[in-house]
């Protein structure tokens, strides 16, 4: 009876570790969406369009490596 306590101990304490790991990576997560919405809103913003074509276009492949990456990172801290 000892061992399957221990056992029932220590899972609780494994699914609280992951909960409070699960958490911080939501909040991470959250941040970071945060902060390409941010990009995108300048991205769009009148102020990116009053430049040249070659500037927008360079900003808005940045923009999309920017969200690709975010998105993986995500989807393999999801995963």
């Amino acid at each position: 009876m000892a061992d399957i306590s221990k056992m029932l101990k220590d899972m609780q304490q494994r699914r609280d570790e992951l909960k409070l790991q699960l958490h911080l990576a939501s909040k991470e997560a959250e941040d970071e969406w945060e902060e390409l919405m941010g990009d995108w809103d300048k991205f769009l913003s009148r102020h990116e369009f009053d430049k040249t074509t070659e500037e927008v276009g360079e900003s808005a492949r940045e923009l999309g490596l920017k969200m690709k990456s975010a998105y993986d990172r995500m989807k393999k801290q999801m995963g």
